[in-house]
């Protein structure tokens, strides 16, 4: 029998009152968060609170009268052409990127007045660092300057900012996430400050060759921390979500997620009986446990080790753990990637729920550098939508936001 457990104690917190609507909405995130996850550390408080809003329909925020249709190919094994399924890293030349997200942060920062440049710099205390979440504007306040209020060239230098930092994976992957908000605005219903251009820019610390400095960019169901020290760059932690987790633009069907979803249902219906009786959590598992407000947090390694898999099975977990790292640029990835294979002998695959795709889920990689959790919203409210809606988080416990030697 597999359970849940927190390592360390939970802050406390609070919801913030926001007026009658907004309130009800957080009354229902707060306990839903709690109850639903049957974990002994669940996260309260307001930065921890889960991402608000139900597809329309869903009785959430954006929720309307109608019963949500959900897109044929959220259950299909195979991902469309509007995926962002990883594969070989790309990006920036090996030891040119840190220099390049320099150089564009630094141009960035030359189309600020100073009004501008003050209220987007910050000092690289931890408070700061902690301050991202997933909710959206009208339930978490943001530092920094936010995509609608900056003009077209600025807007431009913050999206060569992130084409610097992350792979052209990584890159799809925030603006189709950031797409996904725009569709989730104009679909009705309760709009709590959506919208594909209310995403913030942060910088916290100097920007500089040598020192550490942290690049912050996000809003709802969106969270990318790249933190630069000199000519490392990591992206631990970063949130990706998706409400809606597929939509159809310009008559393509997109899934932000697709890879991160699809790879597990593949790992997961490869077990034998007896993994797959050691992956499967009896304690139910409804939601992240280790996103936004989270910092101090470790969790106890459960599920499958995967020195039991066949290299048929290793080399499926290796696919799917590369859907959280070939976000970040090719050289950097690179490593991380060499660095989870040689640690599989002490990694762990968790799941709760069935394994056949179309239903929502819960799923956890655990490695000796790494944290991974996966969570459909399985909750009612503020936590409704099934597999319409996602939140992930991919940590480094002990180099989060770059913490560790060498980063």
């Amino acid at each position: 029998m597999h359970h849940l457990h927190v390592l360390r104690s939970r802050p406390a917190g609070a919801c913030r009152l926001l007026g009658l609507a907004t309130l009800l909405v957080l009354v229902a995130a707060c306990s839903s968060g709690e109850s639903d996850q049957g974990a002994t550390g669940s996260a309260t408080g307001s930065p921890a609170v889960s991402g608000p809003g139900g597809p329309p329909g869903s009785g959430g925020p954006g929720g309307g009268g109608e019963a949500a249709s959900t897109p044929a190919f959220l259950t299909s094994l195979d991902c469309p052409a509007g995926s962002t399924a990883g594969g070989t890293p790309s990006g920036t030349a090996d030891g040119q990127t840190a220099e390049a997200v320099l150089a564009a942060t630094r141009a960035f920062l030359g189309t600020l007045d100073e009004t501008q440049k003050t209220t987007v710099m910050g000092e690289r205390t931890q408070a700061n660092l902690s301050q991202w979440s997933n909710l959206p504007d009208q339930l978490f306040k943001r530092a920094g300057l936010r995509m609608d209020k900056l003009n077209s060239g600025q807007q431009e230098a913050v999206r060569k900012i992130l084409q610097t930092a992350l792979s052209g994976q990584g890159y799809r992957q925030v603006t189709r996430i950031t797409a996904a908000d725009g569709v989730l605005a104009s679909s009705g219903g309760m709009n709590l400050d959506f919208g594909a251009d209310h995403y913030w820019i942060r910088i916290l610390g100097t920007p500089s060759a040598s020192g550490k400095w942290t690049l912050q960019y996000g809003g709802h169901h969106l969270a990318v921390n790249a933190t630069m020290a000199g000519d490392a760059v990591t992206l631990a932690p970063t949130f990706w979500g998706a409400q809606p987790a597929g939509y159809t633009e310009a008559s393509s069907e997109v899934e932000p997620l697709c890879g991160e979803t699809v790879k597990a249902f593949k790992l997961v219906e490869a077990l034998d009986d007896t993994q797959r009786e050691a992956a499967v959590l009896t304690t139910p598992v409804k939601e992240i446990v280790l996103g936004a407000g989270q910092d101090d947090k470790t969790l106890a390694a459960e599920g499958v080790k995967a020195s039991t898999f066949t290299d048929e099975q290793k080399s499926l977990l290796l696919d799917l753990i590369s859907e959280w790292i070939t976000p970040l640029n090719a050289e950097q990835a690179a490593a991380k990637l060499k660095s989870a294979e040689d640690g599989l002998a002490g990694t762990t695959f968790a799941w709760y729920r069935e394994t056949e795709i179309g239903n929502p889920i819960y799923y956890r990689i655990q490695g000796p550098a790494f944290t991974i959790e996966f969570a459909h919203q399985q909750g009612g409210g503020a936590n409704a939508g099934g597999i319409t809606h996602i939140h992930s988080i991919y940590r480094e416990p002990g180099n989060d936001y770059g913490a560790g030697p060498g980063s």
